[in-house]
């Protein structure tokens, strides 16, 4: 057994908690390839593949299908292939054992269900999954629904040929139609989901945490990077990622860092008994550390800006990368934004981000995951320019974006003038009034 195996054995031992993040690569390894079009998918979709030219399974959920039969046998038939008769495997098994007795939550994109169906409790879906239902007129207002035995139903029938509109779910509080509860026009997290998240990370975010991510691609920024800002802001946490061939391993927190470039099984296998050969990365010797005095820079930095904002500490070299958390009463006020930074949509509510340029020009950008409603996942915003952020109101009840700046950027702040820029923008008074900083 290597040293580096033989240190991770020890952070999971000395660990007083396991963040598990996953991703596709998870679902991969479990059989489950969502972008793949091959001899499963005919035999999950059967004969909707070429009815639809449908090119994978990712492909057949996202389809906007002239048929609502046809919809949702797509949704029975892969459900009742990869959930009804879902049976935990090896792979679930290991991952028990990996984490023992260890307090823990899971953190992942994965719309399959299959961590919940494997008697894992402690789960945030941020992308949901295939087996809830939501009202399509009133996703907010109206509870989310378990669909699996009614999924399973619609498939029995389709396999007959029963199948009709009367058999389709509808919502029992006003009777619309229900919608799969995937990102979409009408996609909600599940809120207890979230706030069992929010627990965990305020009772262990200051302690031992160990972050377990799970296949997830070196540039995923909805997981990936907020869990590293989560080990980047906590000097006691620990962090080990198992993606063969794609580590991706910030400086940063390289010293408390460990990479398995290998299968997931091969390395649980490792982490459990120290068995097979595995190809590992780190821990790397500590970086220098800022002097207390640029330490005192940063968070000054932080302040002005983000005066109502939960900030931890950046990880890219010569950037200052914040993954901020705000709420509905607590807007980023109207200031300037001296050097050009980005701006990326983490999870929770979507974000407004109002843009006003020195040539007059005002512009609303909305940070999300839906498309239909005009989103985008980030966005670059010119030096010289006024911002103000505020969450818009949803059923989380917060937002998370990261905001990247330059680490040579100095601890000014700059606030426009309200009088004067109401005149620059007559249009937007009322707006300007609601978001400048003496209100």
């Amino acid at each position: 057994m290597t040293n580096t195996v033989k240190t991770a054995q020890q952070w999971l031992s000395d660990a007083d908690a396991l963040l598990v993040t996953a991703s596709n690569g998870f679902s991969i390894s479990e059989g489950l390839n969502l972008f793949a079009k091959d001899s499963k998918l005919s035999t999950v979709l059967g004969d909707l593949v070429e009815k639809y030219n449908l090119p994978n399974l990712l492909g057949a959920l996202n389809y906007n299908y002239p048929n609502e039969l046809d919809k949702w046998r797509v949704y029975a038939r892969i459900a009742e292939y990869y959930n009804y008769n879902y049976y935990p495997g090896e792979l679930m098994d290991k991952l028990r054992q990996v984490i023992g007795n260890k307090p823990y939550f899971i953190w992942t994109s994965n719309i399959d269900h299959h961590f919940a169906l494997a008697e894992f409790d402690h789960l945030l879906e941020v992308e949901g999954n295939w087996q809830t239902g939501i009202c399509s007129k009133h996703p907010k207002e109206h509870p989310l629904v378990d669909l699996k035995s009614t999924l399973h139903e619609i498939y029995k029938k389709d396999q007959t040929g029963t199948l009709t509109e009367d058999d389709l779910p509808t919502c029992a509080t006003c009777g619309e139609k229900l919608s799969l509860n995937i990102p979409g026009p009408v996609f909600s997290m599940d809120q207890t989901q979230v706030n069992g998240f929010e627990n965990f990370l305020n009772n262990y975010q200051d302690k031992k945490i160990l972050v377990l991510e799970l296949g997830i691609g070196p540039q995923n920024r909805m997981i990936k990077a907020p869990s590293m800002q989560l080990v980047a802001g906590n000097k006691s946490s620990r962090y080990i990622t198992i993606n063969k061939g794609q580590l991706n391993i910030p400086s940063v927190i390289a010293d408390r860092s460990i990479g398995f470039s290998s299968t997931i099984i091969e390395a649980f296998n490792a982490l459990i008994n120290g068995k097979g050969e595995v190809e590992t990365q780190g821990p790397a010797k500590p970086a220098p550390q800022l002097s207390p005095e640029d330490q005192q820079r940063q968070e000054k930095i932080f302040k002005n800006f983000y005066t109502s904002y939960s900030v931890n500490k950046g990880y890219r070299p010569g950037k200052l990368v914040m993954y901020t958390t705000i709420d509905h009463e607590h807007p980023s006020h109207l200031h300037m934004v001296k050097y050009g930074k980005s701006l990326m949509y983490s999870y929770g509510d979507p974000v407004k981000v109002h843009y006003f340029t020195q040539d007059g020009h005002y512009h609303l950008v909305k940070l999300g995951l839906n498309k239909d409603n005009d989103e985008v996942h980030g966005f670059y915003v010119e030096p010289n320019t006024f911002i103000a952020m505020e969450s818009v109101k949803r059923a989380t009840g917060f937002s998370q974006i990261s905001v990247t700046l330059p680490s040579s950027s100095s601890n000014e702040i700059l606030i426009p003038k309200k009088e004067q820029l109401k005149k620059m923008f007559p249009q937007q008074q009322a707006l300007i009034e609601r978001l400048s900083a003496d209100n």
